[in-house]
């Protein structure tokens, strides 16, 4: 169920946090990173809808989530 923008077939995650923001940023340009799914382009549409938006550092683990 892709989400709004997003011109993949793949389920839309949005960036939540500062590091995945960061990791975003490292596959938008090139670097070599874990995320070998994610493309360049995709990378960019992603940080597009976050652009000035104050994330946290780290994702907080909830309760209603069993932790996930």
């Amino acid at each position: 169920m892709p989400g709004k923008g997003c011109k993949t077939d793949r389920k839309h995650t949005p960036i939540v946090s500062q590091a995945q923001r960061r990791l975003f940023g490292a596959v938008a340009s090139g670097q070599k990173t874990k995320a070998t799914t994610l493309t360049k382009a995709e990378a960019k549409r992603h940080l597009k809808e976050v652009k000035g938006k104050k994330l946290p550092k780290r994702k907080r683990k909830t309760i209603l989530t069993g932790g996930k």
